[in-house]
């Protein structure tokens, strides 16, 4: 008899999906330069994603760069120009997943085990 182990959801996967569902939705952030900035958040996140999938190496400065990404997330939703409840509670989520993942990765040995689920 096996047991199959489940598999864990990427969290980051989720991150990099939210951001980019932001960045086009121009009811929700109607700022294009703000738009940008989570497009190329978006893309950090892919990049740190691959790298610790592949490796323990660039971990710590991984761990910096999410908590990092966490707080302007914060700003941008405290400073959209029509903030409002359903953008700062979605970059609350995201920033808190975010900070999830990097305390995950700091000081890790080890590939995550989430970084094995597709």
């Amino acid at each position: 008899m096996t047991q199959d182990t489940p598999r864990l959801e990427n969290p980051l996967h989720g991150v990099i999906s939210q951001l980019r569902n932001i960045s086009e939705d121009r009811d929700l952030l109607e700022s294009t330069i703000d738009a940008g900035s989570l497009k190329r958040i978006a893309v950090h996140i892919t990049n740190i994603n691959s790298s610790v999938t592949a490796s323990t190496q660039d971990h710590a400065n991984a761990s910096k760069r999410l908590n990092d990404f966490a707080s302007a997330l914060a700003r941008i939703a405290k400073n959209a120009a029509l903030p409002n409840e359903a953008l700062s509670n979605r970059m609350h989520l995201i920033g808190a997943r975010l900070r999830s993942v990097s305390q995950d990765l700091a000081g890790a040995d080890r590939v995550p085990d989430w970084t094995t689920a597709n």
